[in-house]
């Protein structure tokens, strides 16, 4: 098989692998990189009774053997657990898990528990701490964040890199093709040079990233799935790598491009699987992820690649005529990538925070609403640039140089910024987020009798719940005798909690032949559903499930702006975009359409004038090199004659 036999059998086996990969990803709802969605006891919650057991539950699956919790007591005594099961996982799937650790038995007093574990979807680690106390009060730890590993962020920035260079050297080398072909060789070959070297450094440093997680974590860190998708892009980013080499022959340029861009996405692709795909998950949120990435790296690898164009075009044997002519055509790709990366980035974004205060009070909000306005400020100078090169705005070269070198700049550091919050946590804390109102009192009718439930205090940790059944019909088919309660937790993050007081119902007490009463063990704030049995003599039990909204911890800390939640907002204003994305483009379209084309008469003189106005231009050192006080004019014969300065 000859060599490019074998290039075109391993980039259809890489297709063929990446398309299998990517119904796998969408298969079930995923959020790489594992971070705490509660707990129980839950952060800040006062308890009636020392816990026997301490539940983390998890966003995906975790590492166990890299688990730790350590437990301080209120005279700073530090307690290890005596056992840790992983239930509710499995690591294939990237299903959230839950960690059940058995604690020694506990005094009355505050308690911090510190943690720290180990995603097995991308070897991430994170830790945190929360708090809770047995018959006493206690402050809250508040929602944890994990700073990002600085080895494994440099990895990602060399990768990114890479596939950024890669993809300006295709668009821009497809743009060169505006110049003759014995000008344009020399610049699209300096590019595909430094787009292969970042992409072996890229790889390479992603390399050494897996190896020191291997010394790190272990051999048994390492999942089946993380190292099929890291391997997948390591083919992927060698084969770009290979495709954009200088060295090969020119026939082939058009099939080494789609080959190359074929391997840049699918590079982008395995990139997203690696980092985050969000709460939701899915085919939908992977093929957004993946657009945003490759056409935010598109953008920027072009720009910088213009950049460097700008910056050595001379040496490189292109004219200033020739760099206008390439700027001019990148409008086109430049706005495609504008709109993909706005109409994208609002969608993600719904997925990655939950309300103002997440945005404003973690440093994953911060540093998304920093890359943002950057972003924006971006933007605003490709407009300039855009204009700079309208045939009626500034004709200052270097003023293009500078606005061209800015914009390159600024979307270097979106990049890394982007690279930053793929290693870092998304600001998604149910603490962060007051979906619903807490509850108040549920009145409502059930078979035949009017039931009243209120849990006090509605809040995390020891409440009590009062319960009034009162018959409706006269006389009575059967007294009440008992009443059981049961608390069931809602979700929290989409992982399904599952509070330990939620194991056993608990039986009330009589307060008065119709009022009862029961000691209950309250779940992090948010909504639990309350089952409620109540058992009459000589009838069968009435049933009924309340649906119960439990308020903020007493420790929790009022709202900044709005814990509103803002992700369907989000969601809604990126698929209004997207739809003013296309009208715009087909306004566009038809407006293109329309224009009439100019006529051959008024062609031929416009080419006439042109070149006429170029022969001036030729003319013009010459003539101002004849000495004396006269100048040089041109007939309509082409005769240089003298003009005095009389008749100027």
């Amino acid at each position: 098989m000859s060599l490019m036999g074998l290039r075109r059998a391993l980039l259809a086996l890489a297709v063929a692998l990446g398309s299998a990969l990517l119904v796998a990803l969408g298969a079930g709802p995923a959020s790489a990189h594992a971070y705490l969605a509660s707990s129980s006891p839950a952060d800040g919650a006062s308890l009636a009774a020392a816990p026997r057991t301490i539940e983390l539950r998890f966003t995906e699956h975790v590492v166990l053997a890299s688990t730790e919790i350590v437990i301080t007591e209120p005279d700073g005594h530090r307690v290890a657990p005596t056992a840790m099961t992983l239930v509710e996982s499995d690591e294939d799937q990237e299903a959230p898990a839950t960690v059940v650790a058995t604690i020694p038995a506990l005094g009355v007093g505050a308690y911090h528990v510190s943690w720290r574990t180990l995603s097995s979807d991308d070897l991430h680690e994170s830790a945190g701490i929360f708090a809770f106390g047995v018959q006493s009060e206690v402050q809250a730890a508040g929602p944890s964040e994990t700073n990002p590993d600085l080895f494994e962020l440099v990895g990602r920035w060399a990768v990114l890199a890479g596939i950024g260079a890669g993809l300006g050297a295709v668009v821009v080398g497809r743009l060169l093709r505006r110049v003759p072909e014995a000008t344009s060789g020399m610049p699209r070959a300096w590019l595909r040079r430094q787009a292969f070297r970042l992409l072996v450094v890229g790889a390479t440093a992603a390399l050494a990233v897996a190896l020191v997680d291997l010394v790190r974590f272990g051999a048994g860190a390492f999942t089946p799935g993380y190292v099929l998708r890291w391997g997948l892009r390591e083919a992927a980013l060698l084969g770009a790598a290979l495709a954009l080499r200088p060295d090969r022959p020119a026939p082939g340029r058009v099939s080494r491009d789609l080959a190359a861009t074929t391997a840049l996405a699918g590079a982008g692709l395995l990139s997203v699987s690696i980092g985050h795909f969000g709460v939701r998950g899915g085919p939908t949120w992977v093929v957004t992820s993946t657009a945003h990435l490759v056409a935010a790296l598109l953008w920027a690898g072009s720009v910088a690649a213009l950049a460097l164009l700008g910056a050595r075009g001379a040496r490189l044997g292109l004219s200033r005529a020739d760099v206008r002519g390439i700027l001019r055509g990148f409008r086109t790709p430049a706005t495609v990538s504008v709109v993909v990366v706005a109409v994208t980035g609002v969608y993600l974004t719904s997925d990655v925070v939950v309300s103002v205060d997440a945005v404003l009070l973690t440093t994953y909000g911060r540093v998304l609403l920093a890359k943002v306005a950057l972003a924006g400020l971006v933007g605003l100078v490709a407009l300039a640039t855009t204009r700079a090169l309208h045939p009626r705005g500034l004709q200052d070269g270097r003023v293009r140089r500078r606005l061209i070198a800015a914009e390159a700049l600024g979307l270097l550091v979106v990049a890394a910024l982007g690279g930053l919050l793929a290693t870092g946590q998304p600001a998604v804390s149910p603490r962060l987020v007051s979906a619903q109102a807490p509850s108040v009192i549920d009145d409502r009718p059930v078979a035949d009798l009017q039931q009243t439930v209120a849990l006090r205090p509605n809040r995390p940790g020891a409440s009590v719940a009062l319960i009034d059944v009162l018959d409706t019909r006269r006389p009575s088919p059967g007294p009440v005798t008992g009443v059981s309660v049961t608390v069931r937790g809602g979700s929290s993050g989409g992982v399904e909690a599952r509070p330990a007081a939620a194991e056993a119902p608990v039986t009330a007490t009589a307060v008065t032949p119709s009022r009862w009463s029961a000691a209950l063990e309250l779940p992090a704030g948010g909504p639990v559903d309350v089952d409620v049995v109540v058992h009459r003599r000589g009838l069968d039990d009435v049933r009924s499930t309340v649906h119960w909204v439990v308020g903020p911890s007493a420790s929790d800390p009022a709202p900044v702006v709005s814990r509103a939640p803002i992700s369907g907002l989000l969601a809604s204003a990126s698929a209004a975009l997207a739809v003013a994305a296309v009208i715009g483009a087909a306004w566009l379209l038809w407006r293109r359409r329309r224009r009439p084309a100019p006529a051959p008469g008024r062609t031929r003189a416009v080419a006439e004038r042109g070149g006429a106005r170029a022969a001036a231009s030729a003319a013009r050192p010459a003539a101002s090199a004849v000495p004396g006080s006269t100048d040089s004019a041109q007939d309509s014969t082409g005769t240089v004659t003298p003009r005095s300065a009389a008749s100027r």
